[in-house]
């Protein structure tokens, strides 16, 4: 009988320190848990602004390409109306021609919101630089 108390006496403690072992690892596991969803949220978080960044550079620079092409369809359109008045006479007359009024100053105003959408873009391509460097 005094054997049985003392592998009773034996089983116990064996039984605690397991159940605080069993213990401590699922807290370590829910820490761990816990912490690699909070570095995941982060990190999600980061990834939305990257893309919204990189989503609004693709917009402006997709922006610059259609302008870059209305500009060289005007460009076509004058070259077409040069061509069609090929005399001299209505050559010399040219700058009072309206459709050459209308398509240069298409051709101006065109020009100038490429260059602000291009500087928009850099702007934005900077910005994505500094944030770079900031993490």
């Amino acid at each position: 009988m005094t054997e049985e108390k003392q592998e009773t006496e034996q089983e116990e403690p064996k039984s605690d320190r397991a159940s605080k072992l069993m213990n401590d690892m699922m807290k370590g596991l829910r820490d761990f848990g816990n912490t690699a969803m909070e570095k995941a949220e982060e990190l999600g978080k980061i990834a939305s602004e990257k893309a919204e960044e990189l989503t609004k550079l693709g917009k402006i620079k997709l922006d610059i390409h259609q302008l870059n092409r209305s500009r060289t369809k005007t460009l076509a359109s004058l070259g077409e109306l040069v061509v069609s008045l090929k005399t001299k006479a209505k050559l010399a007359k040219l700058t009072e021609h309206e459709s050459y009024i209308s398509l240069t100053k298409s051709i101006k105003e065109l020009d100038a919101v490429i260059e602000l959408k291009e500087s928009q873009a850099q702007e934005v391509a900077n910005e994505e630089g500094e944030a770079e460097v900031e993490e």
